[in-house]
């Protein structure tokens, strides 16, 4: 009992909501060659007070796509004093490496952060990420989307607008309903700038909104150079309040599950809740395109995570966006995951069956035709793992370019640690110049700048 006692007053002493761990490979890039050495140097950066000596550890784990699990416990580390996990990987895939602070019980140390409440590292490397390909792609699969295209042809593209009050002047901002194919309609947000009209068009953005079962709220900075459409996935009602929000979701998901994690609608394409929030961001791409603000050339898509999903679901079915922008994205590889046993999202539908594979949206990402950026790809991130996002690079095939991200998970961007960037022709075609880490993506041929 004096053992606890002392250490609850130990963690009490100490402020952890400034702490992380950091990691570092030694070096930029993070990509291998088969066998070779990983060698992950882990230590406690930003605790607030007095650390007794004795109370505090590391339990870390190595795991990994080749199936491979390896875990430990070390004294605290520091940066003069760190922690060195050794490892190596000897085919393509992803190695993650998680190292989390406790006490001697096992009990993690926790801190005030809405999405990870716990002082840790997680990072990772790979070996040959070049190599990575998808599953199996649908012998059909063009077939189906050709049919839903006919299904959305066959609802005329219209909206109603409902103008809204909005602190900005410089803009007029509406709440939109179009109709779709499908169980329910488009809706989402529209700001147009007060200037623009039939004989000053814009350039045009649409936004797709992650995860989220919470109310869409009106934006609170909307942009002045250009008309943004800001789609909330689901269709829901805008404006009609949390109690009415929370319905929804309880009328569109089964007890005990999310909306589209449930089996039996998994089970077939044609019941998948996918199916449905695809249609709608194809829509709202048709419906954007009609405003005669649009200048008619520039059409840019910005998201990340589950609207990431939604970007490269609708880009593949409607050609005319001209630059798509993600981080984060979601709902990648799921069929590489079931072929290859590569590590599994842990946010995503609990089950596998083949008709999931028309919702995977490397298969839509081979049929976009602008270039596209991955501004964010978490080397710790297991909502959307790592070896999704290099299929993901891999499958593109137009001017392309991500960003690695050391120790930066789905919810967790630390300062401190390494990033690299490879660029396939991305910057080119942008007409933006600078110096780039990387241009190619072969690990055999990446050195550290």
């Amino acid at each position: 009992m004096a053992t606890i006692l002392f250490g609850a007053a130990a963690l009490a002493e100490v402020n952890w909501d400034s702490a992380t761990l950091l990691g570092s490979l030694g070096r930029d890039c993070p990509f291998f060659k088969p066998g070779e050495e990983m060698a992950f140097s882990i230590w406690l950066d930003g605790a607030a007070g007095d650390i007794p000596k004795g109370i505090f550890f590391v339990d870390w784990e190595r795991r990994g796509d080749d199936g491979r699990t390896e875990s430990g416990r070390a004294p605290l580390p520091t940066r003069d004093a760190p922690l060195v996990i050794r490892t190596s990987c000897d085919s393509p895939g992803f190695v993650c490496v998680e190292a989390n602070v406790v006490t001697a019980d096992g009990r993690r140390v926790r801190k005030n952060h809405r999405w990870e409440p716990r002082v840790f590292f997680m990072g990772g490397a790979a070996v040959s990420p070049e190599a990575l390909r998808p599953g199996t792609e649908p012998a059909d699969y063009d077939e189906f989307w050709s049919a839903q295209d006919a299904a959305l042809a066959d609802v005329p593209v219209a909206a109603e607008l409902t103008p809204t009050p909005c602190p900005d002047g410089k803009v007029r901002l509406y709440a939109v309903k179009i109709a779709c194919a499908g169980p329910n309609p488009v809706t989402g947000w529209l700001t147009i700038p007060a200037g623009a009209s039939a004989t000053n068009r814009l350039p045009a953005e649409v936004s797709y909104r992650g995860a989220s079962t919470a109310d869409h709220l009106p934006p609170s900075s909307p942009p002045h150079d250009r008309i943004r459409f800001e789609s909330n996935g689901h269709g829901f009602d805008l404006g009609r309040g949390d109690e009415y929000v929370r319905g929804f979701f309880a009328s569109v998901s089964k007890p005990g599950y999310g909306y589209g994690f449930d089996p039996d609608s998994n089970s077939h394409r044609e019941s998948s809740y996918w199916l449905g929030m695809a249609l709608r961001a194809i829509r709202a791409l048709e419906w954007i395109a009609t405003l005669p603000e649009w200048d008619g050339a520039n059409l840019s898509l910005s998201a990340g995570s589950q609207g990431g999903w939604q970007a490269l679901m609708a880009a593949s079915r409607f050609h005319r966006v001209t630059k798509i922008t993600t981080s984060v994205t979601w709902g990648l590889d799921w069929t590489g995951q079931a072929e290859f046993k590569r590590l599994k999202s842990t946010y995503r539908p609990n089950c596998w069956f083949p008709e999931m594979a028309y919702f995977d949206a490397v298969f839509a990402a081979r049929r976009v035709t602008c270039p596209v950026e991955i501004a964010g790809a978490g080397l710790g991130d297991y909502v959307s793992p790592p070896s999704s996002l290099a299929v993901l690079y891999n499958v593109l095939e137009v001017p392309k370019k991500i960003t690695w991200n050391q120790g930066c998970t789905h919810g967790w961007h630390p300062k401190g640690m390494a990033n690299w960037t490879v660029d396939g022709g991305f910057d080119a075609a942008m007409g933006i110049g600078g110096v780039q880490k990387a241009t190619k993506y072969d690990s055999g041929t990446l050195a550290s700048p």
